[in-house]
């Protein structure tokens, strides 16, 4: 779902940038940092280091006494971790501190970024001093942020900012996205600005912590189906313009082929991209096309590995399903949901009450055989 997750938050900024909204400033981690080892005070660096791009576009350049305050304080942040790195006979810190401006600032934090993304000591030790003096780092930057949108409302650029940090998913664990976003909880509360965070299906179960500082709110996959099986054709029609926009209708041998992969997506964007990614690789480079066959061996090969790790126990949930789905019954969240969640082998709709079985694993010998 990551690439029209990406595309749907586009669409959002572009709604809500405007004079009467937000000023949008989209930060997408997997193109900016290090998706192996990252902070939250990575995730800050760079957002201010998009900030002051965005600031520089449209032309707005904040009080020199403003900008000097932050800059002075992170030059103090940067000599302490020199001081470290020169004892330890390691490489400094170079970010060349100018007279406080736009251009300057965005120097100083596209340089900090550099060092966080290309050196682990040197990141160790960055973050080390911003996290030793957080609260302080706080105060500046929300001031900081006030300022800004004080200059966006005189301009009648915007209301307030708005922070879109995106990829958070797609870090290397379980264990950066938690730390991130959990261990991290306390210094997010004390950074006041506005920002939307698209957060792993991992931490919902850690819903209630979240929500004593943020608005949480899920988005459940697209409704293909009814419980009782029904086809919603508005849906089918949705994901025939989605994957129409992206891959020409003459690469497919026929409008049903396309038709039969949105259906065994279950909803997921993400899953029915990952279905014509296999169905592609057993196309016919001489025909030039993906056909019905192809789709067929694609689907054969993903619902063998989307069901290799499915276990007894989850058969058994997996039978509560089909006859809860069968009766027109909701299914209650309990523990034993989430893992399947996680592993798409059970998708979730509406809010949250409606599950259904992955299509692709629906296709499975091993549910034919133990489910039917």
């Amino acid at each position: 779902m990551a690439q029209a997750k990406t595309s749907e938050l586009a669409q959002i900024a572009k709604k809500l940038h405007h004079a009467n909204g937000f000023f949008c400033v989209t930060c997408n981690l997997d193109e900016g940092l290090d998706l192996n080892d990252m902070e939250y005070m990575d995730i800050l660096i760079f957002q201010l280091e998009r900030l002051f791009e965005c600031l520089k576009d449209v032309d707005i350049q904040p009080k020199a006494d403003i900008l000097a305050s932050l800059q002075t304080w992170f030059g103090e942040r940067i000599n302490e971790v020199n001081k470290v790195i020169k004892q330890q006979g390691g490489l400094e810190v170079d970010i060349g501190l100018k007279a406080p401006s736009l251009l300057s600032f965005l120097e100083i934090a596209g340089k900090l970024k550099a060092n966080i993304t290309g050196s682990k000591e040197n990141a160790d030790k960055i973050r080390m001093a911003f996290r030793n003096n957080f609260t302080e780092f706080a105060r500046k930057f929300n001031e900081f942020i006030e300022h800004i949108n004080i200059l966006l409302r005189e301009r009648q650029q915007a209301q307030e900012l708005l922070f879109i940090v995106d990829g958070l998913e797609k870090t290397a664990t379980v264990d950066i996205r938690k730390k991130i976003v959990l261990e991290e909880s306390n210094r997010i509360r004390q950074i006041k600005v506005n920002t939307i965070f698209t957060l792993p299906i991992e931490l919902m179960p850690q819903a209630n912590l979240l929500n004593t500082f943020s608005r949480l709110v899920s988005f459940p996959f697209v409704k293909i189906r009814e419980r009782d099986g029904t086809i919603v054709e508005a849906a089918v029609q949705r994901f025939e313009e989605f994957v129409y926009k992206r891959i020409d209708a003459s690469l497919f041998d026929q409008a049903e082929t396309v038709r039969t992969a949105i259906l065994l997506s279950g909803g997921s964007p993400r899953e029915l991209l990952r279905i014509l990614e296999y169905a592609n690789m057993y196309a016919d480079e001489d025909v030039g096309q993906i056909t019905r066959n192809d789709l067929d061996k694609g689907i054969k090969k993903l619902a063998a590995e989307t069901s290799q790790y499915v276990s007894q126990d989850d058969l058994n949930k997996l039978k509560e399903l089909k006859a809860a789905n069968q009766n027109n019954l909701p299914m209650p969240f309990d523990k034993d949901w989430q893992d399947l969640l996680e592993k798409l082998i059970v998708l979730e709709y509406n809010d949250g009450s409606y599950k259904r079985v992955s299509p692709l694993v629906e296709a499975s010998p091993l549910y034919q055989q133990y489910v039917g």
